[in-house]
């Protein structure tokens, strides 16, 4: 019965963050279709190479979290960030169809508090403390 609602609870996870997922995807299939790589990590998909690099490289990130897919400048950066990235999948879970959006007002807050835009990012640091980084 426990190994039931796990499974239960697992699969509620999916659909609430479906929609962002979807985001992940659509970059994961362009990511696919342009020569880039995909491996299944912690209940994720992780996509790197092909438009996920030139996405990473446009924007200096390493690593971004849309749902339950990553896409990654390449293999060793989704190794690098799978932590952290893990922990926005955790808030992705949490926050459902919200999170882009709160997660994009909270850019928008930290940056009118004239602090940055992307580090002090309430999800960033809380993702940040999740996975034991020094910020």
């Amino acid at each position: 019965m426990a190994a039931l609602l796990r499974r239960m609870k697992r699969s509620l996870a999916y659909a609430w963050a479906a929609p962002t997922t979807c985001v992940g995807l659509t970059a994961g299939a362009l990511t696919l279709a342009t020569g880039g790589r995909v491996q299944y990590r912690l209940g994720t998909l992780e996509f790197h190479g092909g438009f996920s690099t030139w996405l990473a490289t446009r924007n200096g990130f390493a690593a971004m979290t849309l749902g339950h897919a990553i896409i990654g400048r390449d293999a060793d950066s989704l190794d690098y960030c799978r932590e952290h990235e893990q922990a926005h999948v955790r808030q992705v879970e949490r926050w459902g169809v919200a999170f882009i959006p709160a997660y994009l007002l909270a850019s928008l807050w930290a940056w009118k508090q004239g602090k940055h835009y992307y580090f002090d990012n309430w999800f960033e640091r809380d993702a940040r403390r999740a996975c034991g980084e020094l910020y």
